[in-house]
């Protein structure tokens, strides 16, 4: 038997992609290009000479020329629209801006997450302040503050020992270790820039993404997270409970920045390595420089791997210039563009470091300026929502905390009866505070960073007290983790680990899941688990709000997610402290 050459090996890659069967964009490898030490320059995407295709042609193996035209076969099903292209792509000119053409025929693998240019929230608009809900409001936060005004001249008058603010014990709580804690958060944010600096050293060519950068970067993110958890906890520098809560979540917050950033990097650099490969070739093949093995049909090679040109570019371009949403519902033009690989620079990380998301692309909505006015009126809301949670804590749950640590003790029904007593009793405080870290979180905190970094999408949250199922709370509730998760969790499960989206949802689910679990191990120092079963039993929840019994039964589906939101907090805290 003859023995296969490289070439062939390569060009049976192209054939399978064309059959569809091409593994994930993520992690695949097919386009190694670690032979070649040379570095990508900015121009090096879409401009090529004969010169260089001879040397990238010179410096592949014929067994990489035969699995890239494998590999570029199978991925063609996954790249087309499943609709009959209303016209040919123009592969041997340079496309415009807006790939009309391209766009009818061609799926941008990214093309999931949309930014919108719109500078208000739900509660800024125009539209909400004249409507005739805006009352109701008005309402909230007034009979909050009485009610806040009220207890508070209640425990200066009956309470004759910590009547200074500062020297509440939750204060107290807050106050300890503050700037060793600052000084860890800087620390941690820098350590960041490992990630740039991975990028920075794939474009200079020492080596690439698809062979070595993706697991240097996920091995790092996973040291990155378990360092810091312990670096926080009461095996090192023992911070107290709430700076520990702070530096987790802050740190998750970091490894999806970071996590992001790199592999939406990583799929850019393989598309632009095929666009390098397959134009490379396709000059030397129409030149007559380069020769096909036996069984491999010269007119559909060209054909193939015009195809490929055509999509590398699309992609690029799509990326450049269609991510963001207008006001108007159409896609939005930035004035000044970042194309691939121009992104990879110091500055261009550091913007992303400080916007409001999680989720990494080429260009992001600004607004022409700051609004100062703007800026005041948030971080005054931060400061006066911060008292408004310490005032809560301190009057109403920090007793009760206290009660459960005393019922430890406690056994069998006696104890369960205590259980059930404090869990009423602290629902309208937790509720309060699940509200109040509404408020504060999505909408002063996360406007008042968009609005000092010019970040026009202010699309954090959506009207979650009117979800009628969980499914539609979890994707309202927090959108920018949200988007994460459906690019990074959701999406990659299926192209990765080709599993099906029930399963790919439910695995979705079970991350976010543990990921809460870990809080609660933080603040209690063990493992329950019994956040990790109520958040998982939303999904037989779900399921159930689809069925004929549930599923346009709007008033009770809304009643049921309520009553989740009322009693769910209060239920989990109390069975942490005594059981």
């Amino acid at each position: 038997m003859p023995r296969r050459t490289n070439t062939e090996d390569k060009l049976n890659i192209l054939q399978d992609r064309n059959d569809g069967k091409r593994r994930s964009l993520i992690i695949s490898d097919e386009f190694d290009d670690s032979t070649s030490s040379a570095s990508i320059s900015d121009s090096d995407t879409l401009h090529l000479d004969d010169k260089h295709a001879a040397i990238v042609l010179e410096s592949t193996s014929q067994s990489q020329i035969t699995r890239a035209f494998h590999d570029l076969n199978r991925a063609a099903s996954y790249r087309l629209r499943k609709r009959k292209p209303k016209k040919d792509v123009a592969v041997d000119e340079a496309p415009d801006n807006n790939h009309k053409s391209a766009k009818d025929k061609f799926v941008s693998r990214f093309g999931d997450i949309k930014f919108y240019a719109v500078s208000s929230t739900i509660f800024d608009t125009v539209q909400f302040k004249e409507s005739d809900v805006y009352g109701v409001y008005v309402l909230f936060w007034l009979g909050i503050g009485f009610f806040i005004f009220s207890s508070l001249v209640h425990y200066y008058l009956e309470n004759k020992q910590s009547k200074v603010i500062w020297e509440w014990p939750i204060v107290q709580i807050l106050r300890k270790d503050i700037v060793k804690v600052a000084f860890t958060d800087l620390a941690m944010y820098l350590s960041t820039y490992f990630v740039y600096l991975l990028q920075k050293v794939i474009k200079l060519g020492w080596f690439t993404w698809h062979s070595t950068g993706w697991i240097v970067q996920s091995v790092y993110c996973g040291a990155f997270f378990v360092f810091w958890l312990y670096f926080a906890s009461t095996n090192w520098m023992d911070f107290p409970w709430i700076a520990k809560v702070f530096l987790v979540l802050h740190s998750l917050v970091f490894v999806m920045k970071m996590h992001s950033y790199g592999f939406y990097n990583g799929y850019l650099w393989k598309i632009n390595l095929e666009l390098l490969y397959s134009t490379s070739y396709h000059t030397r093949l129409s030149n007559g420089k380069a020769k096909l093995p036996e069984g491999f049909d010269e007119e559909k090679t060209l054909h193939l791997l015009k195809e490929s040109i055509a999509f590398c570019k699309f992609e690029l371009d799509s990326q450049a210039y269609t991510t963001t949403i207008s006001e108007e519902g159409v896609e939005y033009k930035p004035k000044k563009v970042v194309e691939f690989p121009q992104n990879i620079t110091l500055f261009n990380f550091f913007e992303f470091s400080m916007f409001p998301t999680v989720v990494y692309t080429l260009n992001f909505p600004r607004t022409p300026r700051i609004r100062w006015f703007y800026v005041f009126e948030k971080v005054c809301g931060i400061f006066g929502i911060l008292f408004l949670m310490i005032t809560v804590a301190q009057k109403w749950m920090y007793p009760l905390v206290h009660e459960c640590y005393a019922a430890r003790n406690l056994q069998g029904s006696e104890k369960f009866l205590k259980y059930v007593l404090i869990s009423l009793d602290i629902i309208p405080a937790f509720l309060l505070e699940y509200l109040l870290t509404f408020f504060m979180i999505w909408d002063v905190i996360l406007n008042s960073i968009a609005e000092l970094t010019r970040f026009s999408d202010r699309d954090f949250y959506g009207p979650w007290w009117s979800c009628t199922d969980w499914s539609e709370f979890s994707r309202i509730w927090n959108v920018p983790v949200y988007k994460f998760l459906l690019r990074h969790v959701y999406h990659s499960s299926i192209s990765a680990l080709h599993l099906h989206r029930g399963l790919a949802a439910v695995v979705t689910f079970m991350i976010s899941s543990i990921v809460h679990e870990l809080v609660m191990y933080v603040i209690f120092g063990n493992f329950r688990g019994y956040l990790l079963f109520l958040q998982m039993s939303q999904v037989p929840m779900i399921m159930l709000a689809r069925t004929k019994l549930l599923r346009n039964r709007k008033i009770l589906g809304n009643v049921i997610c309520w009553f989740g939101f009322i009693t769910a907090p209060s239920v989990i805290c109390t069975s942490y402290l005594m059981y």
